[in-house]
Order: C-alpha cells, then structure tokens, then sequence
C-alpha cells in the first residue's frame, strides 16, 4: 500500500521549511505522462508513466486502475499483484502495475522532446496489459504530458507519531507562460490485514497534521498533471497549484 498526502498551496512554503528541502540533496529527474488528446487511456482507468534519472537507466509503468472484482479482469491483469493507494482516509483505489526498469539513458528525455515514439518506452507485455483494455489501440496517437521536472527525496524525513521515513516529491511543470508546482509526501508500507492498513493511513494523516503539512484532499498528482497539460486549460492554474480540496 502506499498513502500519500498532496500538500496545499497555502502550505507549499511552509511545507518546503518544514520539511528542510533546502539543506536535503534531492534526486534529480524528469517524468512524463501518455495518453491520447481526447483521454483514452484515463476513461479506460489506465495510467502510462516514464521517468529517467540522471546518470541512471530510465523507467516506465504501466498502472491499471481496477476495483475488487477480479471476475472483470483479463488473465494478464489477475496475475499482477494488487496495490492500495491512498490520497485520503477513506475510499482508496486499487491498481495493478507493470514495470519496465531498463530503458536506455536518454530516451525518456528523446521521446519528451519528439525524437522518438512513445511505444518504445513500453515493452511487449506492457503493451498487452494496454491492448487487453483497449483493442487495436493506436500506439501512435500517444501525445506526452511533460516533462515535468521533478526533485525526490526518498524516505529522507521522520514524522513524530508515525513509524517509517517518509518520501518527498516535488514537481515543476511549464507549459508556454504557465507554471505549476506540486508537492506530495508519501509512504509505502506492507500490511497483513485491512484493519492494520486502514490504522496505519489515520496514523499517516495525523503525523502529517501534526507537523504542519495539512489534511488529506484526495486528488492524485496524475490527474493534476493530465489537467496542466491538457489543451486549451483555463489560466486559473497559472502560477499556483490546486488546493487539493
């Protein structure tokens, strides 16, 4: 399971002091979404990821959306594990995730600025898990959200009240005269019953309160991405992220 927490923009300055990014060394990378222009993938529960580090190789994932019945789910999609993702104390969202970890330095960056197609990104069973949803899809017509550029400090900071170190994003995004900035802290932990879980994600919420961060608003850094860079958005989001309410 993994439990994230989007801090508010009223609270992004304070967060950063909080949190003493400043004096922390940040991982440094760029990550990109796909979907089609009319949003495809999205309506389908589907989320195609890349991300490449400096000096490392890049990533991609391939994440499916999916609720409790596995009755609905293709025999590829059954044999992915399960995941819990939580933005808020109640109703989180089940997904299913194939990863690609060794896609060769610089193509994320390539694909990013039009110099090579989005489908090398994904590797043959990535792309069934894709086709399983969406027959004949057109790999094609992928339009890249991004890049965003993006800092990560991986569990490099300890709440009070809450047993594991937890992990930091930030996120700038620009797009012509528009700009956006997210900040997400999150953490991942393995639990042996729902009760444990549910437990754990109160515990999570009010060690984030208690410091300052803020409460849950249950929007995901996904859809506010999808949102930046989608044409024609309304210049309400210039110059300061959602609230996340």
């Amino acid at each position: 399971m993994e439990i994230k927490l989007l801090v508010r923009a009223d609270k992004m300055t304070e967060a950063t002091k909080i949190l003493e990014l400043a004096a922390r060394p940040a991982i440094k990378q760029i990550v990109c979404f796909f979907d089609t222009t009319n949003g495809t993938l999205a309506a389908r529960g589907l989320i195609l990821r890349a991300r490449q580090r400096a000096g490392s190789p890049g990533d991609s994932t391939v994440k499916m959306r999916t609720t409790g019945d596995t009755g609905e789910l293709s025999k590829l999609e059954q044999s992915i594990k399960p995941e819990t993702d939580w933005t808020r104390e109640t109703d989180p969202s089940t997904s299913r995730s194939m990863d690609n970890s060794a896609l060769p330095d610089g193509l994320v960056r390539q694909v990013a600025q039009g110099g090579a197609v989005a489908k090398k990104l994904f590797k043959k069973e990535q792309r069934r898990l894709v086709e399983a949803r969406i027959k004949d899809f057109d790999w094609g017509g992928l339009k890249c959200y991004g890049p965003i550029q993006a800092e990560v400090w991986e569990q490099s900071f300890k709440l009070k009240i809450f047993p594991d170190a937890v992990t930091v994003e930030r996120w700038h995004m620009t797009k012509e005269t528009r700009t956006l900035d997210i900040l997400e802290v999150s953490a991942k932990a393995r639990v042996q019953t729902a009760a444990e879980g549910k437990e754990l994600v109160k515990q999570f919420y009010k060690a984030t309160e208690e410091a300052g961060l803020g409460r849950p608003g249950g929007r995901s850094k996904t859809q506010i991405v999808l949102d930046f860079f989608k044409p024609g958005r309304h210049p309400a989001f210039e110059s300061s992220p959602p609230d996340g309410n």
